[in-house]
Order: structure tokens, then sequence, then C-alpha cells
């Protein structure tokens, strides 16, 4: 579980897109294994947020998948904000098992 808040806002930053997952990235407890795996998490989910933003560009099928990815984003993004505030290191289904940083 978290101790220190500053960890918790952290945690919860990391999904809450780029700005403030590069300000989560910065104020995180280098050592804090929780922390890490929402980073990661937050990171994986703004990537996948932002290839939903450029799939709508785009007319047809293309743009249904691009809302089909983005739904799923954001019920992912809610999963991961809820599982940060109550401090789990439990990890999200699909992006959980995929280590980036």
């Amino acid at each position: 579980m978290y101790t220190e808040k500053k960890d918790k806002v952290a945690a919860i930053f990391s999904y809450l897109g780029w700005i403030f997952w590069v300000v989560a990235f910065i104020i995180r407890n280098k050592d804090d294994q929780l922390s890490r795996r929402h980073l990661n998490q937050g990171f994986l989910l703004a990537i996948a947020g932002s290839i939903s933003a450029i799939l709508n560009r785009f007319h047809g099928l293309l743009s249904l998948a691009g809302d089909v990815l983005g739904i799923g984003v954001l019920v992912l993004v809610i999963m991961g904000i809820v599982r940060a505030a109550r401090g789990s290191d439990e990890p999200l289904p699909i992006v959980g098992d995929i280590q980036l940083i």
C-alpha cells in the first residue's frame, strides 16, 4: 500500500494523459515498484489513446476501430485511476503484463 501522498499522486497522474504522465515521471519515487507499474500502464494507455485519435481521423472501419479502441482505453484508464487511488498493485487487463518502462 502507498504510504506517501506524493507516490499516490504520481500514480494517479500517470493515467491522465501525456502532460500529467511527464509530471508523474518527474515527481515519482524512483525506488517504488508500485508507482513504476502505474507509470508503465499509463504510458501504454497514452500510446493506445494516441493511436485511437489517429484512427479516428480516417473514415469507415478505421474510424470505428479508433472508437472501439478509445472506449477500451477509457475503461482501462478509469480502472487504473481507481487502483492507483487504492494503492493496489494488481495489473490492468491487457496492458498489465507489458513492460516498457
